[in-house]
This record gives C-alpha cells, sequence and structure tokens, in this order.
C-alpha cells in the first residue's frame, strides 16, 4: 500500500483509526477511490462503489469517513505522496553539463507534464473541490507547491543567468511559475475543454511548445 511509508493526515470529517484493521480498513478505502477516479470524475463516484472495490461494506467507509467529501483531503494526501516519490525516482530531471538553457528546459517540461497526465485523476478533484468547497483543502497545501514552483524556476534561472537576459529573477520567477502552472492545469485536467481545444497536440509536443515559450520569454530584456 503506497500510504504506509508515512503518516497520512486527518480531515475535517474522517475519524480516527486507533486500531490495527481500522488502518486496515482505510488503507483499502483509499486504494479504491484512487482506482475510482481513474475511471470516473468524483462527483461521479459513490461511497456504494468505493465500498464495493475496497471490498468492505458501506457502513465502514462511513465508519472512516463522515461523508463522501471528507475524502477530498484523501485524494490530496494521496497526490502528495506521488508527487515524492516521483520526484525522489522516475521524474528526477537530469541535466547535463552540455544541456543549454532551452534543453534543460524542455526535459522538465515533458517531466512535469508526464506527471500530470498520470495523476490527473487525482488532482483534477482537487482542483475543482479546492474551489467549490476551499475548506476542504488547506490554503497552505497550495502555498508550498506555488512556494516550490517558484524556487524551482529560480533556481534553474540562476543556473543558467549567463543565457538569461531578464534581471528581475524575482518577477520572472513568479510569472514563468504562474503561466506554466496555469497552462498545464488547463491542458492536462480539462484537455477537452475551451481553451485547450484551440491546441490539439499533448504529450512531448506540447512540452516542448511549452518550453520553448517559457525559453522566449526568459530572452527577453524587461521593458
Amino acid at each position: 500500500m503506497f500510504l504506509n511509508k508515512k503518516a497520512t493526515r486527518m480531515s475535517q470529517g474522517e475519524k480516527p483509526a486507533y486500531q490495527k484493521r481500522s488502518r486496515i480498513a482505510r488503507e483499502k478505502i483509499v486504494t479504491a477511490l484512487d482506482s475510482a477516479l481513474r475511471e470516473r470524475p468524483f462527483d461521479q463516484v459513490t461511497v456504494a462503489d468505493i465500498a464495493q472495490r475496497a471490498g468492505v461494506a458501506v457502513g465502514t467507509v462511513y465508519r472512516r469517513f463522515e461523508n463522501k467529501d471528507a475524502l477530498i483531503p484523501v485524494v490530496m494526501e494521496i497526490y502528495e505522496h506521488r508527487l515524492e516519490e516521483w520526484a525522489a525516482g522516475e521524474g528526477a530531471v537530469q541535466i547535463d553539463e552540455d544541456d543549454d538553457l532551452r534543453s534543460a528546459l524542455q526535459k522538465m517540461m515533458r517531466q512535469a507534464w508526464r506527471l500530470l497526465t498520470r495523476e490527473a485523476h487525482l488532482l483534477r478533484a482537487v482542483h475543482l473541490y479546492a474551489r467549490l468547497k476551499p475548506e476542504l483543502i488547506p490554503e497552505s497545501d497550495w502555498d508550498k507547491y506555488n512556494k516550490a514552483a517558484v524556487q524551482g524556476m529560480k533556481a534553474l534561472i540562476s543556473h543558467y543567468a549567463d543565457q538569461v537576459v531578464r534581471k528581475n529573477s524575482k518577477r520572472t520567477s513568479a510569472f514563468a511559475a504562474y503561466v506554466l502552472n496555469s497552462i498545464f492545469i488547463e491542458k492536462g485536467l480539462y484537455p477537452n475543454e475551451s481553451p485547450a481545444l484551440l491546441f490539439p497536440y499533448k504529450g512531448d509536443t506540447f512540452a516542448d511548445e511549452c518550453a520553448d515559450m517559457l525559453f522566449a520569454y526568459l530572452q527577453v530584456p524587461e521593458t
């Protein structure tokens, strides 16, 4: 089970699991939730469906979670764990000494796109419900990802300082992170909705276009 490696957090509607069998039931429910979200959006997943996939009674789900909304923070939990595993393993971007800024950007965008599309079923649920019901996901959860995105961009700009024309690192890093996050979320989570439909390409082609857009931005001096 992918939740054994770190302590899980409690959502507002989740009840503590003191006994081993309760913790096992929770893991089964979480695994079933992940499976169900790969097939249909959160609002179409029922508690009965989750219980059936987990091999537990519906009442068992409600003994662990007060309602279905209480599962949204758990979805965030799964995504965070997957992100950590990805970054520490196959998702680590290997920048070679002979890579220039453009090559590094292409590698970064391709890896980011692969993770997003692989885990889109999780992030889509969290992204929607964080706006419909912001009380389900603490603002601090989003803040740490936003800060990490800006810091990562700032580190890249610093590493390739001799190839970056823009000099305001703070503003440039923040804007680049904002634009890329917006584009990736739009295209990765809602590919069949406008404005994502305006650009039908995906995969490495899409990632490379994003890399080139950012590369061009970094080559333009501030006015």
